[in-house]
């Protein structure tokens, strides 16, 4: 089975499938592999032992793609802005040489805990760090908060904003400035990530859709395959396949 292991800017993924449809979503990718990983995006067939891609850009990932983990980053995190900066600019994807990666099958070994190790080791190699940012207006801050909490996950946009005093399109204009992404999306995001954890944990996909803030669970598997290219019916079969 895949495991999947969520930090609060990014997701690591150690995947046991072979191969995805091509799908895009707001997250950036951060692909790694000892000896090397392909995927098909939207600059071609990119190689390298660490690739990184944008939000919303198309990839596949195929058999012996060679990827022996990779990270889902928050689009509003300050490691995603240092990740525009200084790799991606104006590009879509980047291939990156990194030394000194884990292989797979040793990964596959550790607790969680030596694992983040390792990620966070990969990310002081490119000259990264997860450390939070902030966000510069207090309000966003705000939605971002209860957000994660789970307080306004259920919310929608308008009740968010009505939340903090704010007509549903000033938040909406606010909140893609201060943190790059679409609240709509960000919230998609994080419900996603809610129902993953009570999937992985052995809950119904129908409670995880209904705990989650989705509207059914065809809603959460068609969100699921959308953004990520792999079925629910694939995550309830191996637990955790993103």
């Amino acid at each position: 089975m895949s495991r999947i292991i969520f930090q609060k800017s990014y997701i690591i993924v150690l995947p046991s499938f072979a191969s995805t449809a091509a799908h895009r979503h707001p997250f950036l990718h951060l692909f790694c592999g000892a000896d090397g990983c392909r995927i098909s995006a939207a600059d071609g067939l990119m190689e390298g032992s660490c690739i990184l891609t944008g939000p919303h850009v198309q990839h596949a990932v195929s058999p012996g793609s060679g990827i022996g983990f990779f990270l889902l980053i928050d689009p509003t995190s300050r490691l995603a802005e240092w990740i525009r900066s200084r790799y991606l600019q104006n590009r879509s994807s980047a291939s990156i040489p990194c030394a000194e990666l884990p292989p797979a099958e040793t990964l596959n070994t550790l607790p969680d805990e030596l694992i983040v190790q390792n990620a966070e080791a990969v990310l002081a190699q490119l000259g990264l760090s997860s450390e939070p940012g902030s966000m510069t207006d207090e309000r966003v801050s705000q939605v971002v908060e209860n957000i994660i909490s789970g307080q306004w996950l259920e919310m929608s946009v308008r009740e968010i904003a009505a939340r903090v005093y704010l007509s549903e399109s000033r938040l909406t204009h606010l909140f893609k400035e201060n943190a790059g992404i679409s609240l709509k999306s960000y919230l998609v995001i994080r419900r996603l990530e809610k129902a993953y954890r009570f999937i992985t944990s052995g809950g119904r996909m129908t409670r995880a859709a209904h705990e989650s803030g989705f509207a059914s669970s065809a809603h959460l598997a068609y969100t699921c395959k959308k953004l990520t290219g792999i079925s629910i019916s694939e995550v309830l079969k191996k637990t955790a396949d993103f």
